[in-house]
């Protein structure tokens, strides 16, 4: 399986998610820049577009460009995954709306509101936007006054990081210091929390995943599509 993976920021790689295509499903990943990103879908079998310090809302070149290439494929009816960032691409890009937030969210949260329990969590968030997506999206979690995980066809998106193993949030939190002091949180226990998060949710996390592709129409390994 052929992954085209947008890398919208070098601090926010295809971390765990990457390692479980891989390893799980034998998938070959094609990690392009922004910048890079095809004016069209090629022969992937996904394509992943993951987070950014910018916003979905932000009028820079590469961000309509991506747009129309998450719009296109979507329409062709080809699967798309966003996390964060992506997942706000994902959202204007079939009519929803991302805007700067009234606070930003660090940290391990669970979600209050789900349809099912595989999108509780504890998940990593590290986002400042709130989300809105057009009628006739199923919103699959939702917390705190905003969307945070929704699927409509082929695309899905999800505003929180399952993607995101101990070091990388550790350098989110070098990089946004201002952040943890707004969530009331410091580096020590946003170590502990990774620590009692990252591997004792494996198990979790890659039921997450699974169900991520399976609702953007990839099967579990074993099980043929319907």
């Amino acid at each position: 399986m052929k992954v085209l993976v947008i890398e919208n920021a070098p601090g926010a790689p295809a971390g765990l998610f990457g390692t479980w295509l891989e390893q799980a499903r034998g998938a070959t990943l094609h990690t392009v820049t922004p910048e890079t990103v095809p004016d069209a879908p090629g022969d992937e079998a996904l394509i992943v577009s993951l987070g950014s310090p910018c916003g979905a809302y932000e009028d820079i070149p590469w961000i309509h460009r991506q747009r129309r290439l998450l719009g296109g494929a979507i329409a062709a009816g080809r699967p798309v995954v966003g996390i964060c960032f992506g997942a706000q691409l994902i959202a204007t890009a079939i009519g929803g709306r991302a805007t700067p937030f009234a606070r930003r969210f660090v940290g391990w949260h669970e979600n209050a509101e789900v349809a099912d329990p595989v999108w509780r969590g504890p998940w990593v968030r590290w986002h400042g936007d709130n989300l809105e997506v057009p009628d006739g999206t199923e919103v699959l979690a939702r917390d705190q006054g905003t969307v945070q995980a929704f699927q409509l066809g082929c695309a899905l998106g999800v505003q929180f990081h399952p993607e995101a193993d101990a070091a990388i949030v550790r350098d989110w939190a070098t990089r946004t210091p201002g952040w943890l002091a707004e969530n009331m949180l410091d580096p020590a226990t946003l170590d502990r929390d990774s620590a009692a998060n990252v591997g004792p949710g494996t198990a979790a996390r890659h039921a997450l995943f699974t169900e991520m592709l399976r609702r953007v129409g990839i099967a579990p390994i074993g099980i043929p599509p319907t």
